[in-house]
């Protein structure tokens, strides 16, 4: 079987695509991001992945909504070449040519994808480009125009990112549950019951093996963008975005302060919010012991995870964990992290194996708890691996992909 993907967000579908390799079908991968994007790159995150890319991976020009509706003619070759596969794997803007492409479909969702891209409510939100109507303050017609003519824009990409999401024979999302905005567009959209989906790769077999330096440090990374405020304009409005980090920070404050341990944080300085960020850390006393990393390649990223004591995630009280959590347990290393277990225990049958916290007093208490029992750390890592084994196989996933399209096949030859 031939698959094309279009969209790598954080290189996520591209761990479907090398499982699909390994059971020995044809891949066409479209990568549509630049280099100043390295984790949306596979490059950045496997080592046998050499640049320039093998035949089977192909670089194009970054997609955007504006050419997308706008010069939908500079998408034909990418449209000529993923109608020629027998199945097609969207992400990203990837979705919104979902609709011409007449082949059977299954939409990776990721984030801003669904409930940016894909939420109506925001169209206004989207048009209101604050970097390009300021050019225009002072000039009320033609700033009325801009914001009109952005609007009939993104009103038109948001249907088509719709249709392609519409379309797809199979939708991968989160668990029911952890994203109710998402959960109620996706029924707006249509997509309920056996079409949707929740695939929670890892890379099981190629993450690094953690490991710990011998020293008194007790280490703490980061493992997400440093986020916390919502703008009113931009593609920047997703729910997801909000990851707690000036909750994490007022936690580490609480902790660090009456740690009997020398304590290191690693941050990355990623993020909408990495200078009001560096504002809170000397603000709060934290700037002794806080080590900034700029980007990392995904590599850099996980080689950081597996070398720390303990790992940090998202405390947004609308957010769950994300691929670097699911990284941190696969590793076995212990999390900090607002999860919502409760969810995947009523969808798994067991709660993820994390040290749930949401409130800086919590977050300071599960610190306390990782850093003071070595013991219930080493054997919670061994469930945690066990966990990851059970519900994280991008090879299940891929097999689950294939039954789709040899499905949705065998359903257009009996048409």
């Amino acid at each position: 079987m031939k698959i094309g993907f279009l969209g790598n967000s954080n290189n996520y579908p591209f761990r479907l695509a090398k499982a699909l390799r390994t059971l020995g079908h044809v891949v066409v991968f479209f990568v549509d991001r630049p280099p100043s994007e390295p984790r949306n790159r596979p490059e950045s995150h496997y080592n046998d992945v050499s640049y320039p890319y093998p035949d089977w991976i192909r670089e194009i020009e970054p997609l955007h909504p504006k050419q997308i509706v706008l010069y939908p003619w500079t998408v034909r070759p990418i449209l000529r070449t993923l109608e020629a596969c027998d199945g097609v794997v969207l992400n990203g803007f990837g979705l919104s040519l979902g609709p011409f492409i007449h082949r059977p479909s299954i939409g990776m969702l990721t984030g801003s994808d669904l409930d940016v891209y894909a939420n109506p409510d925001l169209v206004d939100v989207l048009a209101a480009s604050p970097t390009h109507s300021d050019r225009l303050s002072g000039k009320g017609f033609l700033q009325r125009m801009f914001v009109t003519c952005r609007r009939m824009l993104f009103a038109r990409f948001i249907q088509l990112q719709r249709g392609g999401i519409a379309k797809s024979c199979l939708v991968e999302y989160a668990i029911p549950g952890l994203l109710p905005e998402g959960d109620a567009l996706l029924k707006d959209i249509g997509v309920e019951g056996n079409r949707r989906t929740s695939f929670m790769m890892t890379d099981l077999e190629h993450l690094p093996v953690p490991t710990f330096r011998d020293d008194d440090t007790f280490r703490i990374f980061c493992a997400t963008r440093l986020q916390w405020k919502r703008p009113e304009a931009g593609s920047n409005v997703s729910p997801l975005d909000n990851k707690g980090t000036d909750v994490m920070l007022k936690g580490l404050q609480m902790f660090i302060t009456h740690s009997p341990l020398p304590v290191e944080v690693r941050l990355i300085s990623v993020g909408a919010d990495v200078e009001s960020a560096k504002r809170s850390v000397n603000e709060l006393g934290l700037a002794s012991h806080v080590y900034w990393h700029p980007q990392l390649t995904q590599t850099e990223f996980l080689d950081e995870m597996a070398s720390a004591d303990v790992v940090m995630e998202n405390f947004g009280s609308e957010g769950c964990i994300g691929m670097a959590g699911r990284d941190a347990i696969a590793m076995g290393k212990p999390l900090i992290a607002w999860g919502k277990s409760a969810v995947f225990e009523r969808a798994l049958g067991e709660p993820l194996p994390i040290y749930e916290a949401l409130s800086p007093e919590e977050i300071c208490a599960r610190l306390e708890e990782v850093a003071m029992n070595d013991e219930t750390v080493a054997r919670k890592a061994v469930q945690a691996r066990a966990f990851a084994e059970r519900w994280f196989s991008a090879r299940r996933a891929a097999e689950r992909c294939v039954a789709v399209f040899e499905e949705a096949r065998k359903g257009n030859s009996n048409q």
